[in-house]
Parts: C-alpha cells; structure tokens; sequence
C-alpha cells in the first residue's frame, strides 16, 4: 500500500472516531457523555434502525388494572456503529401513547396528541455497534395491522436541526403501489393477533377467504342486465338482440339542462360509448314528465332508440347513468331492457377527512366522478380538525399560512406539530384556495352532489385555536389589541389540565368567549359567500360537535360566565350543549340546517334547538345505534345513518396485518359487511353480526323503562323513516390519494347499493319493537337465500364489468386477496368478484396465470395473488397452507 494511501486511510479512521469512537470504561465510570454535533446527529439519523414489534395483544400480558384491551410491544434502536452521545431525544407518532414503559436506559413521555418523546436516561451508556437497546411497552388498546404504527420518527437536539430518522419512513412497493413499513413488525400468528380471551376473529388467510366467499360460477354473461346500483325495477327482453351502438349515440336533450347532463355524458364517452351529430346513430331521448318524483326516472332501451324520461334534472342525470352501468367497457351494443327506477334515500353520501392528511383537489374531483357514477348525492367535506385547517377564510390569513401545514415545529409557530407522523410533508398538506374551493363546487353541482362542509368544535380545533393564537400575537405586536382579540379561540389564563379522546391537551374552543361565536359567524359566512357565488347555496353545515374533552373547568372566563345567571348556564357541563345550542340557532336563522354527531347533539335541550336538525349516528350497532336513532327521531330530527362498523372506510378490508386501517369498531368491513346491511331496521343485525371482537349481542329494541318507571328507550315512531345513510374515509393514517381510493373502492359501491336500493331480503322494521338476538329468526332462510343470490350477482357485476370501468378512468381500487383451498393434492382458487385473473408462483419462480387447479406438493412453497381486471397491477400476496387435508 503506497505512503499516501496510508496517511488517508488513517484520516478517515481519525475522522470516524471523533464521530463515533468513545472510551467505554470511562464513561461507564460515570464520566459524561459529549454533546451530538449536527453531522453526528445526521448520520445517527441515517443508520438508526428502529423496529417496532408487537409481542401480544391477549391483557393476559398486561397489568391487571388495564380493563379489556392492552397490547404489549418493543421498541428496539440499533446502530451499526459506535455512538456514544446522550443529549438527543426521539419524538414518534403513536396513536394511543403507552401507559407504561420498561427500559434501562430510555424514558418514553407523552407529548400532545400522537406525539411521543423518547429520551435517554442518565444510565444511558450509549449504543454499541449492533447491539440493540430494547423498550417494553404497554398500550390501552389492541394492535392488529400496521395501520396504526405510524412512520417518520424524528431525531432532535437542542440547538440542532431534527432529522428524520431514515429507517421509520414508509416506502411504496414498486408492484402493488402499496406502502410499506419496514420499521414494523405485527405478526399474524393467531395467538399473538388476539386480543381477549373471547376473541373468535379469524384472519383472511388464504384457506379463510376460499371458504367465507364460496366460488361465482355463473356464466360471464350473468350480469349483463345488471345496473349498480340495482335499480327498482328492471324487466329485460332475453330473447331480443342487443341494440348496436357501434356508431355512438345522438343525445336530444328535449328542454334538459346540457350543463346539468354534461358530467354523465362525459362518463358515458370515457367508457367508449361516442357521441356524434353525423351519421347512422341510436338516439338516445331524455323526456320530460312533470308527475315524477324527484330523482326518479325510466330507462327502455328498444331495438332501435333509447328513452329515458325523468321529472327533472337529476332524474334525466341518473337514467344516463344507469346508462352507462348498464354496458361494459367498449360496448357495442345494449341489451334490451325496462328499467322503472327510484331513490331509497334522499341523503346517499360520502365523508371524507381531508384535515388529518390532505387530499389533493384532483382527488376530490374525480371522486366527485365516481360518486355520482353510483348515484351518490352528498359529499360531507371535513375541512378542519385538530392537525389541519384545509380552507382559505378570507381575513384570516393563518388559518392556512400557519394551520394547513405540519412541520418539525413543536411550538407552533410556523406550522402546526408534525402529528400523525407527518414530519415529512409532501402531499400530506396543503389547503383549498377560493378558486380551488369554488372549482369543487362546480364540479359537484355538475354531479348533482351537495357540498356539505364541516369544520369540526367546539372539540377536534387545535388547529383553529393555535392558527388564531397567531394572529392573536401578530396584531398584539403591531399594537392592535381590539382587532388581536377579535376571533381568539382560547383564553390564555386557563390552567385546565384535559386530555381529548386523541390526547390533545389543547384542542378546544372556549365557548366562553363572545370573540369564539365571532370566529364560527366569520367562517360560516365566508363559506356561505362561496357556496352563493359558486351558485350553490349553503343549505346544510355539519359543525362536528362530538368528543369534548372536559376542557374550560379552569377558565376564569368560563368562571365568570357560569357566574353570570343571565346566561342560563350553572355548571360547567352544560356549557357544550351551550355552544351547540347557539351555533344552531344562529345558522338556522341564516336558513342552514345544522348536522352534528349524535353524541354532542345529545348533550343538548331539544326546546333550545332549531326545529331542523340532521343528527349523524355514529354509534356501533351493538353498542346501540338503533337506541340512539330512536332517541333523536322522537326529537323530530332526521337521521343520516354513520354507523361506524357498517360506514367507517378507514377500517381494514379484511383481518390480516397488511391491511391497514384503524380498528376500534369492526375487524374487518369488506364489501359483504356492507352489502349486507339493512339500514331501516338496526336491531335485526343482531341475529347474524357481532360485535368487534366476535361475540354475539343482542338488541331489545321494544318499550324500556327504568326503576322510577321512566322510559328510557322506546321504538322509532310510527311511520318513521331515516334520511339517509353515508360512507366516511377518515384520514389519519392514510397517507396519500391513491391509497384513500384503495380504501373507498370497491365497497363504496356498496354503500351506493343500499343508500339507492332496498332489497326485498330485508327484515322490515317492527314499530311495536321486537328484541333481536342469534335466535329470533326475522332473517329467514328465504330471504337468506335471496340475499345470497343477489350478492352473487352484485360481485359477479363487479369483477366482470365495474373494476374494467376504473381501470380505464385510473382509479386505485383495492384488488382483493385470493382464496385457495388444498383438494386431492391440487389447489383450487377464486376471488371474492370473479373476472379478475388470478397468479401462483411456486418457490419464489415465476408466476404464472391459474386457469385450472394446480397440481402441488406438500413441500412447495406456494404464493397466490390477483390482478386488476385488466392484467396491469396485482394485489397482495398470499401464501398457501399447502399442508391441508
């Protein structure tokens, strides 16, 4: 080796070490250890590996004292080299923060919301190269997908820039487009996966799938009739020819609005379906007919034109639809059909959060696109919650300068803290510009959907309360002080110690304050002025009003208002219903309808509220949803159904570690758990659902009183009927768009099916009440096997006609995981929504297309997955249990 390749070799030794080298006697002998240095602290960041594994969910291995749900993990932190610094600390996200941690030489520390801290301890000795420092905690919950082990851990100093430690950022894997998570670790052994002793859930292994969704063999033209959703009446001609439409169509719109078919027209040409003027072309004639209700229409397709004839606009908007759902992808022809059709419900919608992680605006105006495909009507706009404000107000500049982003900023002043694992921003932030937000109205009301939009209080606010704490100190410092305290949120003399539901100790509104009702009419009237200039008027605004977290108890301004008899208000408790009360009261006399979630709206004096109330019932079906539906009808209020084991997107398809999504209300909700829902009749779900661990319950929905003889639960009134019911994406742990369409679709088209249709399966509601359990047996045999039928139908329209329709207009469905079963030595496989082409591969060779079982042998390492209907993407892999009997 040459002189000069020494004298390097030996600088960079040297270099390492004042990086890295320590004398570990010494330090060990109680001397200090030095201060991290911002390079140090970079390549910490850099090979730092974190893993985060669960180790049992079962509170067998929890303190005693936990209750019903605990989950016990370890963190392990390991580095490939030497580091011997001490001064630096680790914030992460974890959705519920552990309640106790074991480490020799860690502490763990609840910061706000999701935010973590983890911080050496004085017996901290540094890390030596790959020997891993483990932390035993424990959580009050349970962890059964990785969906919850949110990424981008943070490293930080003080005095230094954070780095995000490299190791706990999520990847996207390059086949599936779906993210991983390298950093986590979640079993799906069963023992590890159950989380009480009662738990009977059983994962989606491949052997589960095939035997849940039994095979489809009807033929590929089996659902040439069919229409999702399914229309009220369809009467086909089987033995006519189809009508060829292999020239395009020629459109009379015959005094219709152009602007108002415009939208289906489009869909109707994205799916190759031409619209010409010259030529040998079927007409395609809208009709109008003043005695027809509201939304309904006809569809006759003959042997020559098609007519649809509809009472207005929105009537005409779905026959083309229907239109369009009635044909595959590059049809060229029509089958001969009648169709009579309706709506089911005049509320049929779609929540979604855009605050927690942003959705782009191109996201929501092809959704708009698919939601109307499917005849939905209402899109509920969560526009704001505790980690986002994602709409410009006009005059309030820091609700989106400071509130519409996240950054490595714990105290607030340029952005909001990097909750939910957000330190790395990307596409997760941003907000709606006017012009954006106008943009989306357009679109909507050329979809025929209503805008409903929401900005969660007088709880899940932070981000309103830190943006006008901002401007709060911006005009103090331009001695401003009348404008400063105009719309202040917070009263900065209140001790309150709280935590909110997400551990938020900051999170709330003072409804105390003149300056918070200042704020509410401020927004509401800018967002009103939008809706107005945009041609769609604000009719309905949902204001949350859920999960208030005890805040405002030491308040003295809250103090001095409860003091103030004038108010009406004696103790703290009352005051939630106080803020509901008057925000209601104040929008109803603007002529917007107020909407809320069940559990504030039922904090509140129904004498106090306005006549018009649209209560959104978001709780479980066996925690008692049918109880709290009742409740709020005999208020007079209408009901749009939000039950969150039934309409919550963001929780798993399926019991399987890789499929994310919160869990807290069901295990699984697949397309099935949708389609079988009866949403006239809540408590009849008793005799086949259970509850999120896998028990069975039971639902008295009959006349209940207490000991003092007062009623305390009653049926629905004679006659009753419910609004409607709605789909929720909530966003926390979804990361970008095309992984929000992953959790929408397929079964939003189910959701679609029951808000637009009613099945003749259904168990009609009984008035005089009627207890419901596993034995009471409304749901007969009969309608069973009407169910069953109709499903097989519903999935087999699916894979063999609408996920073709989203491949061509790009939309990111959920391909499911494939079913497979050992028999004879031979695997057999299908899919839950036949038509899409399945793949093996056998020790890690190729993969290959299965046409016809597969000869194995029990030694075979056997892998199975799915396609998108058109070849291009595949879905998740499974592997095969290939030792079955």
């Amino acid at each position: 080796m040459s002189k000069k390749l020494l004298t390097l070799n030996r600088r960079f030794l040297l270099l390492a070490c004042t990086l890295f080298c320590f004398n570990q006697q010494g330090y060990a002998n109680g001397e200090t250890l030095p201060e991290i240095t911002q390079s140090q602290l970079n390549q910490l960041a850099n090979t730092l590996i974190v893993k985060y594994k669960l180790i049992s969910n079962m509170p067998s291995f929890c303190p005693k004292d936990v209750g019903d749900f605990c989950y016990q993990a370890e963190l392990s932190l390991t580095s490939p080299i030497e580091v011997p610094y001490s001064n630096w600390h680790i914030i992460y996200g974890q959705v519920y923060p552990p309640f106790r941690i074991e480490s020799e030489q860690f502490n763990i520390e609840h910061i706000n919301g999701d935010l973590n801290k983890i911080t050496p301890k004085e017996s901290f000795t540094g890390f030596k190269a790959n020997q891993s420092i483990l932390i035993k905690l424990w959580v009050k919950s349970s962890l059964i997908n990785e969906g919850e082990l949110l990424p981008n851990y943070i490293l930080s100093a003080d005095n230094l820039k954070s780095v995000v430690i490299a190791s706990t950022k999520t990847v996207i894997d390059p086949e599936t487009q779906l993210e991983l998570k390298p950093y986590a670790i979640v079993s799906n052994n069963k023992e590890v996966m159950r989380s009480h002793i009662e738990d009977s859930n059983e994962l989606a292994s491949s052997t589960w799938l095939y035997n849940h969704y039994p095979a489809n063999t009807k033929s590929v033209d089996y659902s040439k009739y069919a229409i999702i959703p399914t229309p009220k009446k369809l009467v086909a001609n089987t033995l006519a020819t189809d009508l060829d439409i292999s020239a395009g169509i020629r459109v009379k719109l015959n005094g219709f609005s152009d602007k108002k078919m415009s939208a289906a027209l489009e869909h109707l040409s994205s799916l190759g379906i031409a619209q010409n003027k010259k030529g040998t072309l079927v007409e395609v004639s809208l009709v109008q007919n003043e005695n027809a209700l509201s939304g309904s229409y006809s569809l006759v397709v003959s042997d020559k034109k098609i007519a649809i004839t509809a009472g207005d606009d929105a009537g005409a908007f779905y026959g083309l639809q229907s239109l369009a759902s009635l044909i595959s992808v590059d049809a060229k022809s029509v089958p001969i059909v009648n169709v009579e059709d309706e709506p089911r419900y005049e509320y049929r919608g779609l929540h979604i959060d855009v605050a927690r992680n942003f959705r782009s605006k191109s996201f929501i105006l092809r959704l708009l696109a698919q939601m109307s495909a499917y005849k939905l009507n209402k899109l509920h706009l969560h526009l704001a919650d505790d980690e986002a404000w994602r709409i410009e107000i006009p005059g309030l500049e820091e609700l989106t300068s400071l509130a519409a982003n996240r950054c490595i900023d714990f105290e607030d002043q340029h952005c909001l803290q990097p909750q939910l694992g957000s330190a790395i921003n990307v596409d997760r932030d941003g907000y709606y510009s006017v012009e954006d937000y106008l943009e989306i109205l357009a679109e909507a009301a050329r979809h025929h959907i209503e805008v409903i939009p929401s900005m969660d209080m007088p709880g899940h606010s932070r981000a309103a309360v830190k943006a006008m704490e901002s401007r709060y100190q911006r005009l103090m410092k331009a001695d401003d002080a009348m404008v400063a305290k105009r719309y202040m949120l917070s009263d900065l003399e209140d001790k309150t110690q709280y935590h909110s539901m997400q551990h938020y100790r900051d999170n709330t509104l003072n409804v105390c304050m003149p300056s918070t009702y200042d704020f509410v009419e401020k927004v509401v009237g800018e967002v009103a002025l939008l809706h107005k200039k945009a041609g769609t008027p604000l009719t309905t605004y949902h204001i949350g009003a859920d999960e208030t977290a005890g805040a405002w108890l030491e308040s003295p301004l809250c103090k001095a208002f409860i003091a103030n008899k004038a108010n009406g208000i004696d103790d703290v408790k009352e005051l939630t219903a106080y803020f509901i009360e008057k925000v209601s009261t104040n929008l109803a006399n603007k002529g917007i309808t107020v909407g809320g979630w069940n559990d504030g709206l039922s904090e509140t004096n129904n004498n106090n509220m306005p006549k018009s109330v649209i209560s959104y019932i978001w709780t479980t079906l066996p925690a008692g949803a049918h109880q709290v539906a009742s409740q709020h009808a005999h208020r007079g209020w209408e009901v749009v159904l939000s039950t969150p084991d039934i309409t919550y997107f963001d929780f798993p398809y399926e019991m399987d570690p890789k499929e994310g999504g919160y869990k807290w209300g069901s295990r699984r909700t697949n397309s099935q758990t949708v389609f079988q829902f009866m949403p006239d009749n809540l408590p009849a779900h008793a005799e086949f659902r259970t509850d999120v661990i896998g028990r069975k319950f039971s639902s008295d929905d009959r006349v209940q009183k207490d000991d003092k003889g007062n009623i305390i639960h009653r049926p629905l009134p004679e006659g009753y009927k419910i609004k409607g019911i709605q789909a929720h994406l909530w966003s926390e742990v979804i990361r970008k768009d095309h992984l929000a369409e992953y959790m929408l679709f397929p079964r939003l088209m189910a959701l679609a099916e029951k808000a637009w249709h009613q099945a003749s399966w259904e168990v009609p509601y009984d008035y005089n009440g009627k207890n419901y359990d596993e034995n009471s047996g409304t749901l007969t045999l009969a309608k069973q096997q009407a169910q069953e039928e109709q499903w097989q139908l519903f999935t087999h329209t699916i894979g063999y006609k609408e996920l073709e329709k989203l491949d061509r207009l790009g939309v990111f469905y959920r391909i499911p995981t494939v079913g497979t079963k050992i028999i004879n030595s031979q695997m057999h496989a299908h899919s839950v929504f036949p038509g899409l082409p399945i793949e093996y591969r056998r020790n890690n060779g190729k993969w290959q297309s299965y046409i016809t079982p597969v000869d194995i042998e029990p030694a075979d390492n056997i892998e199975v997955r799915a396609l998108s209907r058109n070849g291009k993407r595949p879905g998740r892999i499974l592997k095969v249990a290939t030792d079955q009997g």
